[in-house]
Order: structure tokens, then C-alpha cells, then sequence
């Protein structure tokens, strides 16, 4: 789809650029490598972008840095940006002015403690892959709110990061998993919905073999 609209957009200068089928199929190979995992809304912008910035059809390198202006098209920071606002704020992530809800979200299930600890070559990758799931949660409309302090049983301050270390400690399974069972606290408070996700989740976490109630 990505060379049917070049092809449209530059003509015979797109053939001139790709002389032979041979050319063609290599030339599609590594454009699908490079841009494995943006989703359509950003390649169709970074697309309309290329009519106004370039004469010719744009290198794999030039289209990813349009890909970078399509990001902030949505209000959100291109995935490497992303991830360096987490490593640098993963002390403190709900007290923390977020660029965007989304890396705070993607470094909830990427995992504080990961970031924290990890090298770069580990905790790069599983915060890319996080983060770009939660893009996708964007581009398709849904609005983000990160959670408020909560109050647990022992009436100690706890954050939903904070909570989602300590079970994922307790029951030895990684945070990325208590994460999406923590799910609920974006819901409203006090509405049916995140009631039942609640009780879900509790149940869940008991099969597990976590005793303690979860915050309303």
C-alpha cells in the first residue's frame, strides 16, 4: 500500500527510482522491516507529509523522521523520547508532569523496577513494545488518565505503580502481568465498571495466591 501511494504521488520519478521488479521486491523488504509495528494512522500522515517536504520519493531514514513529526501530531513523543522521559522519571512516576499519560502507561507495564534496574539492551525493548501498544490505544481515540494516589487497607499511601511492584515481587511474575490487572484503577471511581473489573481482578490475584484486598 505504502508503494502504491508513492507511486502515485511521484510517477515516473518513483520508476525512475525503482528501475526493475528485482529492485522493487528488495526495496519493499526493508521498507516493511523499518516499519514494522507504526500503525496506519502514522504511516498515512508521515505519507502526506512526504508530497510537501520531498520532490522524490523519501529514504527509509528521511519517512521515519516523518513518522517522528506524526507522533506529535497526536500529542504524543516518538518511542525513544518516550523512553528516556521514563527511565528518568521511573523514581517517582505519579507525582511526575508526564509529556503524556502514554509513557506513563507504557512504563507501568515495561515495569519501574525494570527500568530501574536493567540495562538499556533489556529494558529498552520491552518499554518500546509497551509503548507502542498504548500508541495504538490513542490513535483509536481513547483518552488516558493516570491514577490518583490511592489509599490500601493499612491506610499507607500507595501509588498504582508502587502497588503493581509489590505484587508482582510477591508472587514472582513479572509487572507487566499485575499491570493489566490494575487495569480497573483507570476506570471511573465509584462506577459499576470499575467495580466489576475489580472484582475480576481480585479474583485473579487469589488464584494466584495473593491474599490482601485490592483498593477500591
Amino acid at each position: 500500500m505504502l508503494f502504491a501511494r508513492f507511486k502515485a504521488i511521484y510517477t515516473h520519478k518513483f520508476a525512475s527510482a525503482y528501475s526493475n521488479p528485482d529492485e522493487v521486491k528488495l526495496a519493499k523488504r526493508e521498507w516493511a522491516i523499518a516499519l514494522k509495528g507504526f500503525q496506519e494512522p502514522l504511516l498515512a500522515y508521515a505519507v502526506e507529509r512526504t508530497k510537501e517536504v520531498y520532490a522524490w520519493p523519501p529514504t527509509i531514514s528521511e519517512f521515519l523522521k516523518l513518522i517522528s513529526t506524526a507522533y506529535k501530531a497526536y500529542g504524543l513523543a516518538d518511542p525513544r523520547s518516550a523512553y528516556l522521559e521514563a527511565c528518568s522519571c521511573r523514581s517517582d512516576p505519579l507525582s511526575y508532569k508526564w509529556s503524556h499519560p502514554a509513557v506513563f502507561f507504557a512504563g507501568s507495564q515495561a515495569g519501574w523496577y525494570k527500568l530501574k534496574s536493567e540495562e538499556e539492551r533489556v529494558s529498552w525493548p520491552l518499554f518500546e513494545q509497551s509503548y507502542l501498544k498504548v500508541v495504538d490505544r490513542v490513535i483509536a481515540g481513547e483518552r488516558l488518565v493516570i491514577p490518583k494516589v490511592i489509599m490500601i487497607e493499612d491506610k499507607l499511601t500507595l501509588g498504582v505503580p508502587d502497588l503493581t511492584s509489590k505484587i508482582a515481587k510477591e508472587l514472582s511474575i513479572e509487572e507487566a502481568e499485575v499491570a493489566a490487572l490494575l487495569y480497573y484503577t483507570q476506570k471511573t471511581y465509584g462506577t459499576g465498571v470499575r467495580q466489576r473489573y475489580r472484582e475480576i481482578s481480585q479474583k485473579k490475584l487469589e488464584n494466584m495466591g495473593y491474599k490482601e484486598k485490592l483498593p477500591e
